[in-house]
């Protein structure tokens, strides 16, 4: 009899928790998420990309005009705004880019309701990409919505999630009827600056990228800021808001691990010092 044995330890530690709480001046809170509980490092790097997710190959816009000085789609039309749980396949492109398509046809009455575009529909046919292992350019999601589209979640429902597996790509809905694909109209990286994201976001939730460290996989809740550990990997989210607080500059960001992990499945991260890449590279989707 054959018994497999897990080389990977357990991903949360007590010893980095205890760090982590001693360490002067923190802006955010640090634990043990419920969404990580008893998982292994090699199921933590699952829910990432293995590398930087902010390659882009296409000139930047740079987006002028007025911005108010605090701005959130929560606040503005929180009935567009949804938060999806990848589980463990590397899927976070296409959750980022796919939930922003879906929030910016609802900001702009594109669908009467807000509607949960297909993130399996990529995952499984993008051939640009890599399913559950990933991509290297945040554009090939968005051009895969402009060339090709996707249906509804309710026509390919999410499937990879437990399974990590990327799955055929489907010919019909899961229901045996016609998939009808939905596209978006262009894109384009309006990285150029703050004040360009600023501007975007007053038009609708922006694709963007980080790379992700140790601690992060510690947050609760607050401003975060890289303070610890090295790089697990890269990581896909969706821009949805900014504001201040306490005189700290923060972007408002929609993750794509379940409504239980960090402030209702939202972070808040340091804005204007490109905090851990996530300034280098992002997408507006014209709908």
């Amino acid at each position: 009899m054959f018994v497999v044995v897990s080389l990977s330890q357990e991903f949360h530690s007590h010893s980095v928790l205890e760090l982590l709480h001693n360490l002067p001046d923190l802006t955010w809170s640090p634990g043990f998420p419920v969404h990580f509980k008893g998982k292994s490092e090699d199921q933590f790097r699952s829910a990432l990309l293995p590398f930087i997710p902010y390659q882009s190959t296409m000139q930047k816009t740079r987006l002028l005009g007025a911005a108010p000085e605090a701005f959130s789609w929560l606040d503005a039309k929180p009935h567009c705004l949804k938060v999806r749980d990848q589980d463990l396949c590397g899927a976070c492109w296409a959750f980022s880019s796919v939930g922003a398509f879906s929030d910016n046809r609802c900001f702009h009455g594109k669908d009467a309701a807000r509607v949960t575009y297909s993130e399996q529909f990529m995952v499984s046919c993008d051939m640009g990409s890599s399913g559950c292992g990933g991509t290297h350019y945040l554009s090939a999601p968005q051009k895969f919505l402009k060339k090709t589209g996707v249906p509804t979640e309710e026509c390919v429902s999410y499937k990879s999630g437990p399974t990590n597996i990327t799955g055929k790509c489907p010919s019909k809905c899961d229901d045996g009827s016609a998939i009808k694909l939905v596209k978006s109209v262009t894109f384009e990286d309006v990285c150029s600056n703050e004040e360009s994201i600023k501007v975007a976001l007053t038009q609708g939730s922006v694709q963007t990228g980080f790379a992700v460290y140790t601690d992060f996989g510690y947050y609760m809740k607050g401003i975060y800021q890289h303070k610890y550990g090295r790089q697990e990997g890269g990581h896909a989210v969706t821009f949805v808001g900014y504001g201040q607080e306490n005189g700290v500059k923060y972007w408002v960001v929609r993750n794509s691990w379940g409504e239980t992990w960090g402030e209702n499945g939202y972070f808040r991260i340091l804005r204007g010092v490109n905090e851990c890449g996530i300034e280098d590279a992002c997408y507006l989707s014209t709908v």
